[in-house]
């Protein structure tokens, strides 16, 4: 078995390096080794203009590549070969031969190391030791380049210093038994060959937040050839108990989650060994776009690889990911199925999973520790038969805390069963199939893929999958009683089969409820949609509820409501602590429902204390408690459209100085919108409450006091549209019998076609409340049944380059028509509303959109209206870059709007980039300047040549921004081009799209 995997720093200061090849990947290789330090000697037949100031200056010297000889190997510290070079594998062997260090773009059997340019300057270069070449090739002469110190300036989660310069010692020790029994003649070769693995001491643990404590399993007590418990065991260390025995290397992508992984990494440090007798690797990475690129090198020398990852960060592993189930490379992934709000928090969050659905990726998921070790075991064993990446969820928040007894299989066992189950190789879905199979037989505990559990004759079914699915089958006993109903529990999310979906419920199944546990579109109920129309169950009717951080008891009577059942009231445990502990303080905490005088009188006098006393009451006084958030004020506002126009645009600048927000190119800015104040003052009159009342509820989780203006205004989405669960919740408050019946009726599926007609026509929660004018709740319930105000999300149109202490939004108001009158777009309107020096609460979020690696290569957008406003952000960046001296790329800029006169967005500015030469290609489409209407498709068909040549033959990186329609007409463009003049056959077309998908040149931000 081969050592694992290792990621250093390679020490090439003052040393050289040869580069072979022409275009982008020569140079950029090139660029890798003279920031760290390195003279670079090319091989090439031109030398790309991006090197000039390189060549100038002596640090790169150019060679033709035929006069390239096999000695010339020997004087270099490392070798990069572009994958384009002339005769790439001869210079591979001839570096394999002189025991020189080589990477040959593209190709993991022929080189030594992968590369990680997370890291690169005076003090190394970061790459990934693999295998094949580390042990019979390069051993000793990389050992001698590991860098023992890296600069405190890198990422403490991509690379601990103590842990790899302790890694690189052991790697050291094992890599010496190989060297032992191999002729090392040569001085320079030699390794000490006297250390065997019994001298190698246990790891010495570095300072770390994370304990080493008994709270992780006593691995020693668990390599018996029995089945063990291991007490007090939470899912987190369940899964990676089964991670650590079966993989040589485990990656922890944590995003900000810094205590996921916190088992393995333990073990790693106390030099715990796998199932195979070999030392486990564990290293925290940086979760970024493309994340997951460290486990090639891993791959390629034939290491067995796990991840363990949060749910938000496989939206960044996905394209890797992609190219993993491609290639047929084996990899699990034991994502948890939960994230950090912005206030570090951890929250359930199963929306990042989705993004695993679309890389081919087997998903399988599990929600009690017990569940997390025996799916952990299913999902190794069908990485290993079927040889594709997995991906196992986990669950969050809800049972983060949670530990059980878990009966683990040692060692042996997962060893013995991931044989048995890979001993030929399968197809993914047979490969579930087997697994799941062969593990029943070794544990006596059985799982399917699709799990029904509940009445034969049920007419409504539950599907869920995880911890949702766990509380739903907790729950339907009791259901069961007064309703026939059933849940089926999905373990087996891909492969999908729309057929077994409907073999698995009861034939007497007329209604299908998915309980959808993410605040966006859920996969899960497309999939189970789908699979009613196409396999003959047409008459089955899906519907959709959010269980988004649901506690069980709320799981049990968002069912009991989709049954028409009464739902029952329990106070959860928090609860009944707040309450207690507010009465054990002094009565003036108690708020009453619609606060009196005397009662605010109260709340005033309790607001006082913790105003007075902030450290014992942990007051904090702040806007969004909940979330990392800025205070910026407006500096500059604008119509950019003419007053006459129906489309209003404004271009807004926000003051960042003395507030800490920082943003990147590509990012998006969180704008936390107020609700129109003479609105919310006619609520509060027609409501019958006073709006300066002050109010104390709780508020994810926390105590907070504010006005009932400010709740209504700054933080209940009061003039959102409502789901059922308001309805019904709504009910309970409703003194009139008939007003209470029609609640419930709405959420029915008798009521359905009038609730679609209520969500169609915008009803608001205000509109309801105003409407059932029996059903009061007091504002403290409204807390908790209205929706917050969420963050509405634009691309930011500024370079922080070119404006520092500032950042700009380019937005269009949004307008439509009810039979309740106009509304307006929540947050827009807010903007629109807004004056020079008005204050506004605003966050920072990533984004797909970013610039290209490399300055030399060419950019080609194409944005529509609103949607080209992150690329005034790239144009802005490239030319401050072109200020300092950099070589930039070619750009290309496709506009599309109506009219040229009346939005023709930043027309000025791109015209004088236009001129300059930055801006090297401008296409304009105004769709109603003219009979025939033009669109930027057509624009980019006329361009065919220029395309193929900008992203085939130049390696350049296409983007798109706006709405869906024109996507597919984009594409299709994109088709011509590459058919007509990038010599690709059509039927390769959509693969080469594809592939520049998964290798992130082929960007689409639409909506």
């Amino acid at each position: 078995m081969p050592t694992p995997s290792l990621i250093v720093g390679l020490r090439l200061g003052g040393k050289k390096a040869a580069v072979f090849g022409d275009g982008p990947i020569a140079a950029s290789r090139a660029v890798f080794a003279l920031d760290a330090g390195a003279d670079v000697v090319l091989y090439t037949g031109s030398v790309p203009e991006s090197l000039s100031k390189w060549t100038d200056s002596g640090r790169v010297t150019a060679v033709p590549a035929a006069k390239y000889a096999a000695s010339d190997i020997s004087q270099f510290s490392v070798v990069f070969v572009a994958a384009n070079a002339y005769g790439a594998q001869d210079i591979a062997r001839d570096a394999h031969a002189a025991g020189v260090p080589v990477n040959v773009a593209g190709d993991g059997e022929l080189s030594d190391f992968a590369l990680m340019p997370t890291y690169r300057g005076a003090s190394g270069l970061q790459i990934a030791v693999t295998t094949n070449g580390v042990a019979p090739r390069a051993a000793s002469r990389l050992l001698r380049e590991i860098v023992d110190k890296l600069p405190s300036d890198l990422e403490p989660q991509l690379v601990q210093v103590e842990q790899l310069a302790q890694v690189a010692r052991t790697a050291e020790l094992e890599r010496a038994k190989v060297l032992a029994s191999m002729d090392t003649s040569q001085s320079d070769n030699e390794v000490s060959q006297s250390a065997t693995a019994a001298d190698t001491p246990a790891l010495r643990s570095t300072p770390s937040s994370v304990a080493e404590g008994p709270e992780f399993l006593d691995l020693a007590t668990l390599r018996t050839s029995a089945t063990q418990v291991a007490q007090d065991t939470d899912v987190a260390t369940a899964s990676a108990y089964v991670a650590h025995a079966l993989s040589d290397l485990c990656f922890v992508y944590a995003a900000r989650e810094q205590t996921l992984g916190a088992a393995a990494l333990a073990w790693t440090r106390r030099a715990e060994k796998n199932a195979y007798g070999e030392w486990v690797s564990a290293l925290r990475m940086e979760t970024r776009l493309g994340a997951g690129h460290a486990a090639w090198g891993a791959l390629a020398g034939g290491s067995r690889v796990a991840a363990i990852a949060s749910a938000e960060s496989l939206p960044y592993m996905a394209p890797v990911l992609v190219q993993l189930a491609a290639r047929r490379q084996p990899i699990v992934v034991h994502a948890a199925a939960q994230s950090l709000d912005d206030a570090s928090c951890v929250r359930s969050d199963v929306a990042g999973v989705f993004a695993a659905l679309h890389s081919r990726a087997v998903v399988l998921a599990s929600a009690s520790a017990q569940e997390a070790h025996d799916v952990a075991a299913v999902a190794h064993a069908v990485a290993a038969a079927a040889q594709v990446p997995v991906v196992h969820v986990t669950s969050g928040a809800l049972d983060a805390d949670d530990t059980n007894s878990v009966h683990v299989l040692s060692h042996s066992q997962l060893a013995a069963f991931v044989a048995d189950v890979a001993v030929t190789q399968l197809e993914p879905a047979e490969a579930v199939q087997r697994a799941l199979s062969q593990f029943h037989a070794v544990s006596g505990r059985t799982y399917r893929s699709l799990e029904y559990s509940g009445s034969s004759d049920a007419e409504t079914v539950f599907v869920a999958l995880g911890a949702a699915a766990a509380s739903a089958q907790a729950a339907l006993p009791s259901i069961m009683q007064e309703s026939r109903a059933g849940v089926l529990n999905v373990r087996a999310l891909r492969p999908w089969d729309h057929a077994e979906l409907v073999r698995s419920l009861p034939a007497s199944v007329r209604h299908v409820v998915v309980l959808s546990a993410t605040d966006g579109a859920d996969a899960l109920l497309a999939d189970v949609s789908v699979a009613a129309l196409i396999s003959g169950a047409a008459h089955i009717g899906v519907c959709g509820e959010s269980v988004l951080d649901a506690s069980d008891a709320d799981i049990a009577n968002t069912m009991r409501t989709a049954l028409g059942l009464d739902t029952v009231s329990e106070e959860t445990e928090a609860e009944a602590e707040v309450e207690a502990e507010a009465k054990a303080e002094a009565k003036v905490e108690e708020t009453p429902a619609i606060a009196t005088p005397d009662a605010s009188l109260d709340t005033a006098l309790a607001l006082a204390k913790r105003l007075a006393f902030p450290e014992a009451y942990a007051t904090q006084l702040t806007a969004r408690p909940d979330e990392r958030t800025f205070a910026v004020k407006v500096s500059s506002l604008r119509r950019m459209t003419p007053d006459s126009y129906d489309r209003n645009i404004i271009h807004i600048e926000f003051d960042t100085r003395n507030t800490g927000l920082t943003y990147e190119i590509g990012d998006a800015l969180g704008v936390y919108g107020s609700n129109d104040a003479q609105e919310v003052r006619d609520f509060c009159a027609a409501y019958g409450v006073d709006e300066d009342v002050l109010v104390t509820a709780v508020k994810d989780g926390r105590s907070q006091t504010r006005t009932v203006y400010a709740w209504l205004a700054h933080t209940l989405d009061v003039f959102g549209r409502p789901s059922k669960k308001f309805y019904s919740a709504l009910a309970a408050f409703a003194t009139d019998a008939a007003e209470a019946e029609k609640l419930e009726w709405l959420t029915t599926p008798e009521g359905a076609i009038e609730f679609k007609g209520r969500v169609a026509d915008t009803v608001t929660y205000a509109d309801i409340l105003l409407e059932f004018a029996s059903a009061r709740p007091p504002i403290t319930h409204l807390v908790d049944l209205i929706a917050p105000i969420k963050p509405r999300h634009y691309s930011i149109a500024s370079s922080a380059r070119m404006h520092p202490g500032s950042v700009h939004l380019c937005v269009v108001t949004v307008h439509w028509p009810t039979s309740r009158g106009p509304r307006a777009g929540q947050c827009t309107r807010f903007l629109d509303a807004l004056n020079i020096g008005d204050a506004v609460t605003v966050s920072v979020k990533p984004s797909v959109m970013k610039l290209p690696p490399l300055d030399a290569q060419p950019v080609i957008m194409a944005g529509l209206g609103t949607g080209m406003a992150p690329f005034r952000a790239f144009i802005e960046e490239r030319a401050m870059r072109k200020l300092e001296g950099i070589d930039v790329g070619p750009m290309t800029l496709y506009f599309g709007s109506r009219h040229r006169a009346m939005e023709y967005l930043y027309g000025e500015e791109f015209e004088a980039y236009h001129a300059d030469g930055l801006l090297t290609n401008l296409r304009l489409a105004f769709s109603r300047d003219q009979k025939d209407k033009v669109y930027i498709q057509h624009k980019m068909r006329d361009d065919a040549e220029l395309l193929a040549d900008g992203l085939l033959a130049n390696e350049g990186c296409f983007y798109l921004c706006g709405p869906t329609w024109p996507a597919s007409d984009v594409k299709d463009a994109m088709v011509h081009a590459f058919t007509s003049h990038g010599g690709v056959k059509p039927t390769e077309a959509s693969k080469v799209i594809e592939e520049l998908k998964e290798s992130d040149r082929y960007i689409l931000e639409v909506y």
